[in-house]
């Protein structure tokens, strides 16, 4: 009895459970396995075949490439990403008579992960960029793409083209541009590269400069959201050329040169390389206070009045009362202009007065002296 209860003896429960879990596993597996691996298989062939389509696409591609060199893939500066990889139709667009259904192809073809954070920009330098698609398009359409310097990245919003900043500047710009003189036009624009905006609804504005003048003009530039309010500002400049008829030096005019008309023509000129007030070409007699080259222009600050009395000269010195004229000579002790009141020193008393100039050889004492301290004789 106790013999046979050694050979039944019973292991205890958690090892008995142990070998009932193993050999269930066992017999499991051994019915499972045929189909774990078909469907291994299955799938690996399944990769596989991909794999070839791929490379056979690829092929068939590089195949077209070799027979239609005559194209190539210029690759933007900014582009805007949609989804979760960068496509190449995306970054770049074809240059040269390319066959469409091979672009439509490639323009679908994915390149890498697009950027994680929506409306944050991320930079590619030129060589980062050749590497990569080189590893995504292969060595015949990587040597076939025209790069860019750098290649800048945002996941969803829009980017600001230069060409779109450009027309809101002359749409803006256009109507002010009239009440400049002459023939006013816009040129060297310089505005930002790359320009993205988070959101494709935002609008661009340029605000309208307070002082338009011919030459370099600073820009401000605001992007509003829908609500009016603003979300981004930017800065510019944009070069404002104003040709226009301008008098200049017909002959080269010498200092103290009086100023004739022979010696004036018009010419057209750029407002905007010209520094300082442009004479007008009316008024004078006029007296050169500089040299002017020929075929300048004559500046305001180039004229003096010729004068009209010269300091040194004798005149008659005129005092008119309501009953009396008197006269004296006297000799001016500085140069002036018709209607302009010099000093002048009385030759008889050898006292000094001021007296308004009416002509070369006449001038009217001012009011405020008396004929008995003006003058020590009368005609």
């Amino acid at each position: 009895m106790h013999s046979k209860a050694k050979y039944l003896r019973l292991p205890p429960m958690g090892r008995f459970a142990d070998c009932l879990v193993r050999r269930l596993l066992f017999r499991l597996g051994n019915r499972l396995a045929p189909l774990f691996f078909t469907g291994l298989t299955v799938a690996l062939l399944g990769l596989f075949a991909v794999s070839l389509q791929a490379r056979a696409a690829e092929g068939a591609a590089s195949a077209r490439v070799a027979e239609d060199p005559a194209w190539r893939i210029r690759i933007v500066e900014a582009a805007v990403i949609a989804g979760p990889m960068v496509t190449l139709g995306e970054i770049a667009a074809p240059v040269g008579d390319i066959d469409a259904n091979l672009w439509r192809e490639l323009a679908a073809r994915p390149l890498w992960t697009a950027p994680e954070e929506n409306g944050r920009p991320v930079n590619l330098t030129r060589p980062r960029l050749q590497q990569a698609m080189l590893q995504s398009m292969g060595q015949d359409f990587a040597s076939l793409c025209l790069y860019p310097p750098a290649l800048a990245l945002q996941r969803g919003g829009r980017v600001l083209a230069p060409a779109e900043m450009h027309d809101v500047v002359v749409k803006t710009l256009t109507p002010l541009l009239a009440a400049l003189p002459g023939e006013a036009q816009l040129s060297d624009f310089r505005l930002p590269a790359t320009v993205f905006l988070t959101d494709a609804k935002h609008r661009l504005e340029l605000e309208e400069p307070q002082n338009l003048t011919p030459g370099r003009l600073s820009l401000r530039f605001v992007v509003r959201e829908l609500d009016g309010s603003v979300n981004k500002r930017l800065t510019g400049t944009v070069f404002i050329d104003c040709w226009a008829l301008v008098p200049c030096a017909n002959l080269g005019l010498s200092k103290d040169e009086t100023l004739d008309p022979g010696k004036v023509t018009f010419m057209r000129k750029n407002l905007a390389q010209v520094r300082g007030e442009i004479w007008d070409g009316k008024g004078g007699p006029w007296r050169i206070t500089r040299p002017i080259p020929i075929e300048q222009p004559i500046m305001v600050s180039d004229l003096t009045y010729l004068p009209t009395v010269e300091r040194g000269s004798v005149i008659t010195l005129v005092y008119q009362a309501k009953t009396v004229r008197l006269s004296v000579k006297a000799e001016a002790l500085e140069s002036g202009v018709k209607g302009e009141s010099i000093p002048l020193r009385n030759l008889s008393s050898k006292k000094q007065v001021y007296a308004t100039i009416v002509d070369a050889g006449t001038a009217v004492i001012d009011s405020g002296f008396s004929s008995s301290t003006a003058y020590t004789q009368a005609d």
